[in-house]
């Protein structure tokens, strides 16, 4: 059950729904949505939501923001000693630049269509009780976390693609609600 959770912790499922004209292959000027939602269930309960409005602003850049959402409880257990639960709540946005796409058009094997680069940013207002050593302060502050990684798209079929990001908190410190590295995986519909 443990490791279930870890997983469903570490895998993003996101879905992106990207308007696109059929005759147009290009990009850019086309909006999408990201209804972006991760799910652990167990001793510890983690729901993530944020969901994102993007645009690609030129073929390779794609711009998203959106608010952000994450409920947190968990029971006292052998490692735990206490119990809690903990809303956090903030702005969340990223910039992803296309490096390489139509892979599969020049390698032997096809292994990705597109290698990105990600940069995300999100302030998050955190509980100073579950964040902040000692851990006895009332009160919350805001956290502003800088994402930066990349990653791998492969095409499924016409108009689905299936993502692998890698992202480093490059502000991690003790208040980070996230642990280097973090791994994302999602699942896009193009029509």
């Amino acid at each position: 059950m443990k490791k279930a959770a870890l997983l469903l912790l570490l895998i993003a499922l996101t879905f992106s729904l990207v308007a696109q004209d059929e005759e147009t292959t290009g990009r850019k000027g086309k909006f999408f949505f990201i209804p972006e939602i991760w799910m652990s269930f167990g001793t510890r309960t983690y729901i993530d939501l944020a969901p994102m409005v993007g645009y690609h602003a030129m073929d390779r850049l794609a711009i998203a923001i959106g608010p952000h959402y994450i409920f947190q409880t968990q029971n006292a257990n052998s490692y735990y000693q206490n119990s809690y639960q903990t809303h956090a709540y903030g702005l969340k946005g990223f910039a992803r630049f296309s490096l390489i796409t139509n892979a599969e058009e020049f390698l032997p094997i096809n292994l990705f269509s597109e290698l990105f680069v990600h940069v995300e940013y999100e302030g998050l207002s955190l509980e100073k009780a579950y964040y902040v050593p000692p851990y006895t302060e009332e009160g919350r502050f805001v956290y502003n976390g800088f994402l930066v990684g990349g990653g791998l798209s492969q095409r499924v079929g016409m108009h689905n693609s299936v993502s692998f990001t890698i992202l480093w908190d490059i502000n991690e410190m003790t208040v980070s609600p996230y642990s280097n590295p973090i791994f994302r995986v999602g699942f896009n519909a193009f029509f």
